[in-house]
């Protein structure tokens, strides 16, 4: 915060600044424009768009996938519970929930013991074929031993959540980001389709 507020300041000095100089320049000078005024005020506007895109980019922009080390990973695995609230006397593992508008996402909705969730398709995924894994879930980092003892132990009925988390240090304290969430994704494991219903 005291970065960004140093931002701030330093626009308004420099903006002070510039103008100071160009009214000088009118009164002791007679004129509007000089090379030297204008080298000084152009070095001080790229020193500060230098600093404004760094702190943009460590605050807004930084692709969580490429941080490495600045992040910590953690993942939890939880038993599925059977829903036995449908209509036609069914039970299911997961319901999902179309959505609507041009880019429409499902929602799925399932138990754990004692709780209830509900995500979005944008950061889940449910996998219902033989290698637990599929094709987004692949892009994050699993304990396949740890995933096939599962599948073993829940009769592939478990959901798996991925948690990364920004670690407490300088730089990701300058992005305001430190000890927050900065990414969640979970993998639904069911034995397969039919324990599925559509909303």
């Amino acid at each position: 915060m005291v970065l960004w507020l140093l931002v701030l300041i330093t626009l308004i000095w420099m903006t002070h600044d510039m103008r100071v100089r160009r009214l000088h320049l009118i009164v002791k000078e007679g004129r509007s424009f000089s090379w030297r005024n204008l080298t000084i005020s152009t070095i001080e506007l790229v020193v500060w768009l230098a600093f404004f895109g760094g702190m943009s980019y460590t605050t807004f922009f930084q692709n969580v996938n490429q941080l490495g080390n600045r992040i910590t990973q953690t993942t939890r695995y939880d038993p599925l519970v059977l829903n036995t609230g449908a209509s036609n006397g069914s039970s299911y593992y997961v319901e999902v929930e179309n959505g609507e508008g041009q880019k429409p996402i499902q929602q799925y909705t399932y138990l754990t013991e004692g709780e209830r969730y509900k995500v979005d398709s944008t950061a889940a995924t449910v996998s219902s074929g033989k290698d637990p894994i599929n094709l987004p879930a692949s892009a994050y980092h699993w304990n396949r031993q740890q995933v096939k003892k599962y599948d073993s132990r829940h009769q592939k009925a478990w959901v798996g959540v991925i948690e990364t988390t920004y670690k407490k240090n300088f730089v990701n304290g300058i992005g305001l980001h430190a000890g927050r969430l900065a990414n969640r994704f979970t993998l639904i494991r069911i034995p397969d389709h039919s324990f599925m219903v559509q909303k």
